[in-house]
Order: structure tokens, then C-alpha cells, then sequence
């Protein structure tokens, strides 16, 4: 499995730390293993990590996102004068990685920043014009890496939360390894294909049930009745993230209950491991799996959920058998809804599969038609 390691500590600016990130700036633009990048001058340092500069005049490997040569001294007084965050990153990739995927040249990983620097500085908290950053390839033998150093013009800008330093790691994680990511969902095609299959046909299956009053999960239904019940007296808009917290309880406790149906399940951990996979590009632990109601992702069916109640909750005739008809009715869509969004969540079929569904729901289409005409079922 392809794996990126990012960094990014950062140390507050000024004099008391200005000796620090001067060293440090001539330190990663000139170490022994730093690509060096032509054209460039190279003014002699003074410290102990820049001390053989002496030997390498006129050299240095800091780029930019500007094509100009950069001056090494300039970028050191700006860098270790500046008073407020320094932002520290290193992105690291192990050599076969580095190599198979291309990143084992400045010039690589200068094309990636380029194209990345402006989402990155959104991430960091600063506007883009106020960006600044500065980076060096370190083209060691077991973990290829880049050092960069970034800041805002404006000291009073940028804040990089824990939430922003993972976004940056996933993003960066997607455009290294998108060729990767894509080899490992096209080998997972036909487990996938395979699960979400049989989700259809149990879904199918536990409708059928519905309808002919076969239904046998005791929950949904009563949930569902007390939930319209509830939105019947509840003021506002009839959406999830509106409600008092026991009303998004009771709602949170319908999805449970569909999360526990055999086809709903195997599809959300369909979904999981679809999602594990690219979380290991850049995770070594998996975090623990979430319950289907208090996923962000699928907040949605809370809101399916809703709207099937609010529909249960309608004028209609005082009939016993009109009332649970509409009942089975209303939850057999909102399993249809449900199943639906997790087949949304499924990559493209191949053309032959794609094709035997269409085959499937045009019979299935003629089936109905011909039921409604009164022709017998086949």
C-alpha cells in the first residue's frame, strides 16, 4: 500500500527565534542529499548546519512558485526576521513510491506545490495573496522528502488546526497516489459490484415483504408513527438540522434500526471499506467505525427519514387498512431512498454490468405496465 508521512510543526517568529530559522532555511536549502536547483545564488552563512556552505558557492535548492532565482540570503533575513508563525511541513514518501510515481525530483514536487500551494493556504488560514512558502527536495535513499517553510506577509494571518493539517494530508495523499487509488478501485470492481448486487436484491426482497404485509422488523414502523406524530405538532422547517435534540434522538433512532437491516448493512460496510482503503495512504491506524446515524456523510437519510414521516403525518381516511397500507408504503420508499443512496456511493459499473441492469429494469418496467392492465404476473 502507497503511504505518505506529512508534518508540520511550527514555531512562533521574532528575535528570540530569528538565529533559529535562519539556520534552519540554510540548513534544508543546502544539506548534503538536496537536489540543487540551477541559476540560483548562493550567499555564505554562518552556523553549524550551513558551515560547509563555504565549499558549494553559488548553489542552494530552494524553489518557489515563481520561476525567478531566488536569493538564498534574502530568503533567510525575510524568513528568520519575520514576527509571527512559521510553518514548518515535511511530506515524505518511501522510495519505490517515490520513484514508481515520478516524485523523485524537485521538479516534480514543485509542479505538485505549484497546483496545491493555493488550497493549502486556504487550509492554513491566510489569504493568497499574503502566502508565502519556500521549499527544498531532500532525495534521501529511503524516505525521498520535501521541507518547506511557510508563513503569511501579514503576522497577524493564519491559524492550521488539527482538522486543516489532516485535509492538507488527505489532499495531497489524492493527487500523489490518484493513479494508485484508481488501480486499487478498479481490483475491487467485482467484490463491489458483487455486494451491491445482492444489497438490491435482499432490498427488493424486504420490500416485497412489506407490501404483501410481511414485514417483519417491529421497529421502523412504530418509530415511524411516532415520529409523524411528533412533526405534526413541531413548528418550522421540517428538516434534521432544525430539530430539538429529541426529536433528532428519535430520528437518529429510526436510522439505527435501518442500519440493522442485512442489505442497508452490507452496504454501508461496503462503503467503509471502500473508504479504509484510501484512508491508508496516509493513516497507520483506522479509526473506529462510526454508526450509520452519526455519519456526516450520510445525513441525508436523516433527512429522507423526515421527509417519508412527514408524508406518513398527511389527511387521509380514518382506515385501519388505508393507515398501515400507507405506513408499509411510506417505509418501503424510504428503504428504496436509502438504498438508492448507497448504490450513489458505488463507483461506475463495467459496460456488461451496466448493461444487465438496464436489461433488467426495462423487463421489470414492461412487468409493471402490463400488472396495471391486468395481464397476469409471469
Amino acid at each position: 500500500m502507497p503511504r505518505l508521512i506529512f508534518k508540520c510543526p511550527y514555531i512562533k517568529g521574532g528575535a528570540k527565534r530569528a538565529a533559529h530559522l535562519k539556520n534552519y532555511v540554510g540548513y534544508i536549502a543546502t544539506r548534503e542529499g538536496v537536489e540543487l536547483i540551477k541559476d540560483s545564488e548562493n550567499v555564505q552563512l554562518k552556523g553549524k548546519y550551513v558551515s560547509y556552505m563555504a565549499n558549494r558557492p553559488h548553489s542552494h535548492g530552494l524553489f518557489s512558485g515563481s520561476d525567478k532565482p531566488l536569493v538564498l540570503s534574502q530568503i533567510v533575513k525575510e524568513v528568520s526576521e519575520h514576527p509571527g508563525n512559521v510553518w514548518m511541513p515535511i511530506i515524505s514518501l518511501k522510495r519505490e513510491d517515490a520513484a514508481r510515481l515520478g516524485y523523485d525530483s524537485a521538479e516534480s514536487w514543485k509542479a505538485l506545490l505549484n497546483s496545491y500551494t493555493m488550497e493549502m493556504a486556504r487550509h492554513m488560514k491566510i489569504p493568497w495573496e499574503q502566502f508565502r512558502w519556500y521549499a527544498a527536495f531532500h532525495d534521501e535513499k529511503d524516505h525521498p522528502h520535501v521541507h518547506m517553510v511557510c508563513y503569511s506577509k501579514d503576522p497577524s494571518k493564519g491559524f492550521l488546526s488539527k482538522q486543516g493539517i489532516a485535509k492538507i494530508k488527505s489532499d495531497l495523499a489524492g493527487r500523489i497516489f490518484r493513479q494508485e487509488l484508481t488501480e486499487i478501485y478498479s481490483r475491487q470492481t467485482q467484490r463491489r459490484d458483487g455486494v451491491a448486487m445482492a444489497a438490491k436484491e435482499k432490498l427488493e426482497k424486504l420490500i416485497r415483504q412489506m407490501q404483501m404485509g410481511a414485514f417483519q422488523n417491529d421497529r421502523i414502523a412504530p418509530l415511524m408513527e411516532q415520529l409523524s406524530r411528533q412533526l405534526k405538532e413541531t413548528t418550522g422547517k421540517k428538516q434534521y438540522g432544525y430539530f430539538k435534540a429529541p426529536l433528532k434522538k428519535l430520528v437518529d433512532e429510526i436510522v439505527d434500526e435501518l442500519e440493522k437491516e442485512p442489505c442497508v448493512s452490507q452496504a454501508y460496510s461496503l462503503w467503509y471499506d471502500l473508504r479504509e482503503e484510501v484512508l491508508k495512504t496516509y493513516k497507520d491506524d483506522m479509526p473506529p467505525r462510526l454508526p450509520l446515524s452519526q455519519q456526516k456523510e450520510f445525513r441525508r437519510i436523516k433527512n429522507i427519514v423526515v421527509h417519508q414521516a412527514v408524508k406518513l403525518g398527511e389527511p387521509h381516511f380514518e382506515n385501519t387498512d388505508v393507515d398501515m397500507l400507507k405506513l408499509a408504503s411510506g417505509v418501503t420508499h424510504l428503504l428504496r431512498q436509502v438504498g438508492n443512496l448507497f448504490q450513489e456511493q458505488m463507483p461506475p459499473l463495467p459496460p456488461e454490468m451496466a448493461q444487465t441492469l438496464v436489461d433488467h429494469k426495462l423487463r421489470r418496467k414492461i412487468q409493471e405496465k402490463k400488472e396495471a392492465l391486468g395481464h397476469k404476473m409471469e
